[in-house]
């Protein structure tokens, strides 16, 4: 057991230095800007300016909320060229919603292919209960444009010619809304990130989190222990249902002294 230890742990510091020596030589100019932050505010400008009865809006709405609630990458809910039924998740993907024993409302869809995982992955989200949940979005979406073809991607919206296009990341990144309120413009990986960072800070258990987003264990790690705000969160959770305990066995044993 002390060799195979011992063995474990020094291919683990091999890594660890093999790693080091890697971003040690990457030159700067190869790293990209880190993505902004995806906020509420963002999904609530959305919710207030667009036409929610509207075919492309609510297509828009539909996809930004599913992006960030259910920790997407765009790429998994929109086209960037063309669509492909073998990649995109379409009308006629297996979809399943129902209620919890709590009475809380879900849905997911298939995603055929992934470029993390090819032989595809569900879509999950669960309704937030605030108005800008992707629950009721996705069924808007749904419903307003009822008429488009089960074969289409599922984000496809009726044009005003009544031709049916897939949402392309593009359209939605240009949208003027975030900039007329001076919120930053986005990217397609802002949202997977923000949604995980923000399901954390909500002080969700992240081994749910983890496996919602369908995020590998080491990249999940590395990723929110650089939170500041996310270790203090579960911390601070931590110890007020401590106290919390503490006081409610206090009242259970000053309740039964005083019986006796």
């Amino acid at each position: 057991m002390a060799c195979y230890q011992w063995c474990t742990l020094a291919r683990w510091a091999s890594s660890q230095k093999c790693s080091s020596r890697v971003k040690s030589a990457t030159p700067h100019t190869s790293c990209h800007p880190k993505c902004a932050s995806v906020t509420i505010a963002h999904l609530t400008s959305l919710r207030n300016g667009l036409n929610l009865s509207n075919m492309f809006d609510t297509a828009v709405l539909g996809m930004a909320t599913v992006a960030f609630w259910c920790q997407c990458h765009l790429a998994k809910v929109c086209v960037d060229l063309y669509f492909e039924p073998l990649i995109h998740g379409s009308h006629t993907s297996p979809q399943k919603s129902g209620t919890t024993v709590s009475n809380i409302y879900y849905s997911l869809f298939w995603a055929p292919s992934m470029k993390t995982n090819p032989a595809g992955e569900e879509i999950r989200g669960t309704d937030s209960t605030c108005p800008c949940s992707a629950e009721w979005a996705f069924k808007n979406h749904l419903r307003i444009n009822g008429h488009v073809p089960l074969a289409a991607h599922i984000f496809t919206f009726e044009t005003d010619s009544g031709s049916f296009d897939p949402m392309h990341m593009k359209w939605f990144l240009d949208n003027e809304i975030w900039s007329s309120v001076l919120l930053s413009p986005l990217s397609s990986h802002s949202f997977r990130s923000s949604g995980t960072t923000h399901l954390l800070l909500l002080g969700m258990d992240p081994f749910i989190v983890m496996a919602q987003g369908h995020w590998k264990l080491t990249a999940f790690l590395e990723y929110w222990c650089l939170c500041e705000e996310i270790i203090p969160t579960f911390i601070g959770f931590y110890l007020q249902s401590q106290v919390s305990l503490l006081s409610t066995m206090g009242l259970f044993k000053k309740q039964l002294v005083s019986s006796m």
